[in-house]
């Protein structure tokens, strides 16, 4: 098994997670698992194989980057 974490520094982590939340079914490639610490998101991949575990990566900080974005387009 291998896995990545990745700690994301966000202004409103929750929100983000919140937003991504119901996207969030679990893949036969790969686990991936979402949590808050202050001002960051913790995004955590596991999978058996590392195209599992590059896919969850993308697929994560791709929705990441693009919520966060629009929390921040909105609260401007």
């Amino acid at each position: 098994m291998m896995k990545a974490k990745i700690e994301i520094e966000c202004k409103e982590p929750q929100k983000v997670i919140n937003s991504i939340e119901p996207d969030m079914d679990q893949n036969e490639k790969f686990e991936a698992k979402l949590e808050t610490d202050d001002n960051k998101i913790k995004l955590t991949v596991k999978s058996d194989e590392i195209s599992g575990l590059l896919a969850g990566i993308n697929s994560y900080l791709r929705l990441i980057k693009t919520t966060n974005d629009l929390e921040e387009i909105k609260n401007d």
